[in-house]
């Protein structure tokens, strides 16, 4: 029997790509800066952008010095990163591949993981592997920063419905939340030129708590959590 596909292949694949374009390149500068300060990154250090998407940190990066490897599942992401790094003259590794698969050991000096690329799979076991793989790609000593939406701030702020425009692409989300299972379940809807396709979505949503025992049992050690690029502290 054919193997189905998972939720995330398609969604990504097919229509996701115009919200990317909804970040502020002021955020995005924001973003690069605080990576740059908490992995203590500098010209000639390695770093594993996974999920890298279009490159919006991994390029950034490059431009200053620092070697980018760049992993992403959907094919057409890490084509346009990597047409984008040849105009600006910048080498950035680019690898197609499942975050639970990656084959690197004992390589980077720091990994990142962002935009909440986390939490997409069946169960909590294959979460754990992407952590552990991520772990397994780092040197002795290497740091991993993932940024990641809040659990307690969707539920204290849970909307039903939610909709946004991402230039000629409008897309609708009907939300609710599995609270025996910590997942919130959406259903997408990208309507272009009068056609509309729509895509079921599942995430876990993990506390911090459940991020910090994660993160012991894949073997990283001084693991904190920060709720801003101020790092003031987590709450709700």
């Amino acid at each position: 029997m054919r193997r189905q596909k998972e939720w995330w292949q398609d969604f990504f694949a097919r229509d996701f790509r115009p919200v990317f374009d909804i970040l502020p390149r002021k955020r995005t500068n924001e973003h690069i800066r605080y990576i740059i300060r908490k992995l203590n990154l500098r010209p000639g250090k390695t770093l594993l952008d996974c999920p890298c998407g279009i490159g919006r940190i991994s390029i950034p990066l490059a431009q200053k010095g620092i070697k980018v490897t760049a992993v992403d599942i959907t094919q057409s992401y890490l084509d346009e990163l990597e047409r984008k790094a040849f105009k600006k003259g910048l080498k950035i590794m680019t690898l197609r591949a499942d975050m639970r698969r990656i084959p690197f050991h004992n390589q980077f000096d720091a990994a990142v993981n962002l935009w909440t690329s986390f939490g997409f799979f069946e169960d909590d076991r294959q979460d754990l592997r992407a952590i552990r793989r991520m772990f397994r790609a780092l040197k002795p000593g290497g740091r991993f920063l993932m940024h990641i939406v809040n659990r307690d701030w969707i539920i204290s702020h849970f909307e039903q419905r939610d909709w946004m425009k991402c230039g000629d692409v409008l897309s609708f989300e009907k939300r609710k939340f599995d609270y025996a299972r910590s997942i919130c379940q959406s259903e997408w809807s990208f309507i272009k030129h009068g056609a509309t396709h729509t895509h079921q979505v599942a995430i876990r949503m993990y506390s911090y708590h459940e991020l910090i025992e994660m993160f012991n049992q894949a073997g990283f050690v001084n693991v904190f959590g920060f709720g801003s690029v101020k790092d003031e502290p987590i709450d709700r």
